[in-house]
């Protein structure tokens, strides 16, 4: 608290929102800094009042994490691995050596351990180090609102396109970068990989975000990266894998059935049909797809299509 009365002004109801905690908690809270000899002014501004510390405080509370907290730092940083060597990464590694600077003995002698803990697998990963300059201004472009130049070149493209992007969001999935932004070349928005562009050149024209974004919503509706309006699916799960439907969450819709055979029917609402496709061939005999009939015939199609490769002589 002490520290976002150093930030800003602040009012009773933020911080009791921002803490979780009553007004009354705040308010002894605020008392307590004040008896403590912290310079906590307040305003006088018309409506309610705000509280703040003097600018330019310096006598702010170290930092310090218990061995839990480090634990769950510890397990973000081993989730992010396969970004290793790129500015994020670096700024990771950054952030946990400021604070095991700031460890008490008892608290460090755990870290080597703690970082032991963790072991993640991962699989078909993609290598972002060659793209370093250009995540620094990805970065930069992304927190100052900043239009870029974005050179690309498109899967079994000959040659190179070069974009004028409004980058909204920076999209993380199957351990893979993308940027989602306002395409000016397509009047659209857009979804560019990381892996395939060539330059990033920031521009000084400053856009802004329309405030109905948000890139959660959007891709919730999607099963993955693809955009298609969403359709009711069902998919039928035999029982030998019917546990593994039951236990994950594969999309925020998802409805789970569980049948007298034991096996299990799940249902969700999402676009994508294709990435939905090969996540069910990625099942094999274990799965069914029930509807729509357009998703039945792409996995039909698909297996009929290497059934044949696998039949030829």
């Amino acid at each position: 608290m002490i520290r976002m009365l150093a930030s800003r002004a602040c009012i009773i109801k933020e911080l009791a929102q921002d803490f979780c905690v009553t007004s009354r908690q705040v308010r002894r809270d605020l008392e307590e800094i004040e008896a403590e000899g912290h310079p906590l002014i307040s305003t006088d501004d018309p409506g309610e009042k705000a509280w703040q510390l003097l600018p330019g405080y310096k006598g702010l509370p170290p930092i310090t994490l218990n061995r839990y907290e480090l634990m769950s730092l510890q397990m973000a940083r081993s989730n992010l691995s396969h970004l290793s060597g790129t500015p994020f990464s670096e700024d990771l590694d950054a952030v946990v050596n400021k604070v095991a600077a700031s460890l008490s003995p008892s608290t460090a002698n755990h870290l080597e351990r703690i970082v032991q803990v963790f072991a993640p697998l991962r699989r078909g990963t993609r290598s972002y180090v060659e793209k370093n300059d250009l995540l620094r201004q990805l970065r930069k472009a992304l927190l100052l609102q900043l239009r870029i130049e974005l050179t690309y070149k498109k899967p079994y493209a000959d040659k190179t396109s070069v974009y004028l992007v409004d980058p909204y969001a920076l999209v993380l999935y199957e351990q893979g970068l993308y940027v989602h932004g306002y395409s000016h070349r397509s009047g659209e928005e857009r979804l560019f990989a990381v892996h395939r562009m060539k330059q990033v050149t920031l521009t000084e024209e400053r856009f802004e975000i329309p405030a109905s974004y948000s890139a959660t919503d959007r891709y919730a509706k999607q099963f993955g990266l693809i955009e298609e309006s969403p359709q009711a699916v069902r998919i039928l799960f035999r029982q030998d894998v019917a546990h593994l439907m039951q236990e994950r969450q594969w999309h925020p819709t998802q409805r789970t059935k569980k049948l007298k055979n034991g096996s299990v029917e799940v249902s969700f609402h999402a676009g994508g049909l294709d990435e939905i496709a090969w996540w069910v061939l990625g099942w094999g005999k274990e799965a069914k797809v029930l509807g729509p009939p357009k998703l039945v015939k792409i996995v039909t199609d698909q297996l009929a299509q290497s059934l044949k490769r696998y039949t030829r002589r």
